[in-house]
């Protein structure tokens, strides 16, 4: 399993349920990394972290000729240069720290933006903008219909093994992740592209991954969202959050219901022997994401914005990656919503990925 670390209390550390390396998906050959056990939840060995910090340099040694000497001039002549020369040097002194000033400032200025460490490095919340939601949420199918099912995606696992999953009436769908973990935030991109198909996300933050466990994604989190549609219930819970004041941080920041819980459970234990792990999601108990679908590594490094921006080019690993496995993800919902909307669920892509899926 992937990205999990076990709940614990606000501001304290508990056992950890995972890492940011690729974990497996059901019925596949990786190996497991980072999970929790079924009791007792147990602390996985964490890989080696990048120091974080700066190592001091030595300061260079005094030159000759330093404080005090008159550089090989006459005592008087040195007298008469005297208050020029230290007027010359603090106004050399004063434009130094001037310069120093604006580059602080244009360094705090550009990580702050798109949900980008601040600078502690810790990841904040921010409101999502305009072009990164309407670049998500509206991505043309002729974009899906180009890029297709690549073979660098993987594919949700069918199972058919539960009771179907609903809520008043409408198929229903559960994502449980945290907002610290890199293959959450990669696996959010195309869980909103495909439910924006069916329906409306409200309170959409962006932010990143954090530093300290492994590539830094920009991601969107389900923090505050919420999601209403005619067609589809969707609950997506952020477990924990984010390591806000430094590794290991993050906490429990919404309590999985008991329900929530016992499913969970249950697929964990049918594919992973118990080990849960982040990010899961479970399409109306017909569709499973239990990990990445994709290599999260093309999105390292790259702001919420430039990631928006590569959603419109179907050759781009960006778009390969988040658009393939938003259409396996479209065309689990459309078997679930009797073909609706028509316009999304009769796009070529989707059609195709449902055949892939065995779904028709």
């Amino acid at each position: 399993m992937d990205e999990r670390r076990a709940g614990h209390d606000e501001g304290g550390a508990g056992p950890r349920r995972g890492r940011a390396g690729p974990g497996p998906r059901p019925g596949g050959d990786r190996t497991p990394s980072g999970r929790r056990a079924p009791a007792g939840r147990g602390r996985s060995t964490p890989p080696p972290r990048t120091a974080a910090r700066r190592k001091g340099g030595s300061h260079p040694a005094p030159r000759p000729g330093g404080p005090g000497r008159t550089g090989g001039r006459r005592p008087a002549q040195a007298r008469r240069n005297g208050p020029r020369s230290s007027t010359v040097a603090l106004g050399a002194v004063g434009l130094v720290v001037a310069v120093v000033i604006v580059l602080v400032a244009v360094k705090l200025t550009a990580s702050s933006g798109s949900g980008a460490p601040g600078a502690t490095g810790a990841p904040r919340d921010l409101p999502a903008t305009a072009t990164v939601l309407g670049a998500v949420t509206r991505a043309p199918l002729s974009v899906a219909d180009t890029v297709g099912t690549p073979g660098s995606v993987t594919a949700p696992v069918v199972d058919t093994s539960q009771p179907p999953l609903e809520h008043d009436g409408l198929p229903a769908a559960l994502y449980i992740g945290g907002e610290f973990c890199p293959n959450c935030a990669a696996e959010r991109w195309p869980i909103v592209m495909a439910f924006a198909r069916f329906g409306t996300f409200h309170g959409l933050t962006e932010t990143t991954s954090s530093p300290w466990e492994g590539p830094l994604i920009a991601t969107l989190s389900f923090r505050h969202a919420t999601y209403t549609s005619a067609l589809v219930a969707f609950d997506p819970v952020e477990e924990e959050g984010n390591d806000t004041r430094g590794p290991d941080t993050h906490a429990v920041i919404h309590p999985l219901s008991a329900a929530q819980r016992a499913l969970w459970s249950t697929y964990a234990t049918r594919y992973t022997g118990g080990a849960e792990g982040y990010p899961f999601l479970t399409v109306g108990n017909r569709f499973l994401v239990m990990g990445r679908s994709y290599d999260a590594s093309a999105l390292a490094g790259l702001s919420a914005g430039r990631i928006a921006a590569d959603l419109s080019d179907p050759a781009s690993p960006v778009t390969q990656g988040i658009v393939g496995s938003a259409t396996y993800l479209t065309a689990g919902l459309c078997s679930l919503t009797g073909g609706r909307p028509a316009a999304v669920c009769s796009a070529g892509a989707v059609v195709a990925a449902r055949h892939t899926l065995g779904i028709h």
